[in-house]
């Protein structure tokens, strides 16, 4: 099975500056609505000998771009000069693309009608594998451009090596019915299953809402964001050199204190060489600050071996059950009170009439559905109506009834989601009554435990 670059379910990539250097435009020059179309410099690659044990045999780079306009099925033609890697690497490239002497040409079409994406992803795929007896730490580069009719096209240049460092982190517990207040420890350990050794070693450490570190140290640095789902990150950075099969332990153990807003906390782990694109790209975004005091090291568990191979900043794609990034779901005993509120109105027949109706969050603790669900109610509207609109939180599911959802996967302690419904009265029914009710499950059967008051999970819409 061929294997993207990315080791995780993350998009590792970087616009190309102009002071790199490396951008090539190609094409005839932008008119003013001409969509410049720039492929967003591919992560460096580190491909595997053949026969290396839990490192995938082939890499492909991702090929994403970014459009200063829209797109509508812009054809365009890529180019892929692979003339250099083709000394250390056998390459290929997918069906799309004619090839001769390690110069391929693509025909792509790039789609984006609203021009808002954050990238605007290709079919053209490269797939590299070593050649037999590639040195390891060779390298070598290649080059993307492009030219198209409807759009100009921004190339650029990436770089592959053969062997390196992969990080395999052990899977931490998972635990439950942790004590509001209590102290966690979440060992972090790992062994360098690639063939060339690291000269550091970078831990970020992601904590989820209802967690929080209970030491900083001065080789870290640290971020909060209250809006995301890693409230509370360290970046540390530890020197010293990690050899091929060495295995190895963060030390002290992270830690992390569960905070009275708990319930579905994790804290998730990435490990890998200093300098690895995955971090890099992970954390480009947030804002960080040095700690202070003591230092975090790693502690070694199994010594390594000593190779001739040179040291490495990429690292090998693993396969399996490999990989350098692990979560440990540390679930609180704690509670959440979800509660609805209805609404009632008078109208007559032909009159329309908006019925308000909320959920809140009375907490403790955060709700966050790693899932991706969100927290919603279900509404059914009083007999002799019809829905004329809604708010946009809202949306018809079956019949008259409609499903409200709040605005995210987290929902902290006071959140309050409104929503409304607008009615035309068809027929006046004294006393016609519709509901709001918690959507814990789509037939009522299920109420999270966290939830243990079902006084306040449904309300009375009345009309007349």
């Amino acid at each position: 099975m061929e294997l993207r670059l990315a080791r995780r379910a993350v998009a590792v990539a970087a616009v190309l500056g102009a002071s790199v250097g490396l951008t090539l435009a190609l094409g005839a020059p932008a008119q003013a609505d001409t969509p410049v179309v720039t492929l967003e410099q591919p992560a460096p690659a580190a491909v595997a000998p053949a026969g290396t044990t839990g490192t995938a045999d082939t890499v492909q780079p991702y090929f994403d771009f970014r459009t200063t306009g829209p797109l509508d099925n812009v054809e365009a033609t890529l180019t892929i000069d692979a003339t250099q890697l083709a000394t250390i690497a056998h390459v290929t490239f997918s069906d799309n693309c004619t090839v001769t002497q390690y110069v391929a040409t693509c025909d792509e079409w790039l789609y984006d009608p609203q021009g808002s994406s954050s990238t605007v992803g290709a079919g053209t795929q490269m797939t590299i594998e070593a050649l037999p007896g590639a040195t390891v730490g060779s390298a070598a580069d290649y080059t993307v451009s492009g030219t198209s009719d409807g759009a100009t096209i921004v190339g650029a240049q990436g770089s592959v090596e053969i062997g390196g460092p992969a990080y395999s982190q052990g899977q931490p517990k998972n635990l439950t019915g942790l004590a509001v207040g209590s102290v966690v420890t979440v060992p972090a350990r790992f062994t360098n299953i690639g063939d060339r050794p690291a000269d550091s070693t970078q831990v970020l450490l992601m904590a989820s809402p209802g967690l929080g570190f209970t030491k900083h140290y001065a080789n870290c640095e640290y971020s909060t964001d209250d809006s995301s789902t890693e409230v509370e990150e360290a970046l540390c950075t530890i020197p010293g050199q990690v050899l091929p099969g060495e295995r190895a332990a963060v030390s002290p153990a992270p830690r992390v204190r569960v905070e009275s807003s708990a319930y579905y906390t994790y804290l998730d782990t990435m490990i890998a060489p200093t300098g690895d694109a995955g971090i890099r790209s992970t954390t480009a975004s947030r804002q960080w600050t040095q700690g202070t005091g003591d230092e975090l090291t790693l502690k070694v568990i199994t010594p390594g071996t000593a190779t001739d191979a040179p040291s490495g900043t990429v690292a090998l794609a693993m396969t399996g059950e490999h990989s350098d990034y692990r979560s440990a779901s540390l679930q609180a005993d704690n509670t959440a009170d979800f509660a609805v509120t209805g609404d009632s109105a008078t109208a007559a027949q032909g009159d329309t009439v908006t019925m308000h109706f909320s959920m809140a969050n009375n907490g403790p603790a955060t709700i966050f559905y790693r899932s991706g669900d969100t927290m919603a109610v279900t509404a059914s509207i009083p007999p002799g109506t019809h829905v004329v609109s809604s708010s946009s939180n809202c949306r018809r599911t079956s019949g008259s009834a409609y499903t409200c959802y709040g605005a995210s996967i987290i929902t902290p302690a006071g959140t309050v989601a409104d929503f409304s419904i607008t009615l035309q009265v068809d027929q006046v029914i004294p006393g016609a009554q519709g509901s709001v009710a918690m959507a814990w499950s789509p037939d009522g059967s299920y109420r999270p435990p966290f939830d243990t008051d079902a006084s306040d999970d449904s309300a009375a819409l009345t009309l007349n």
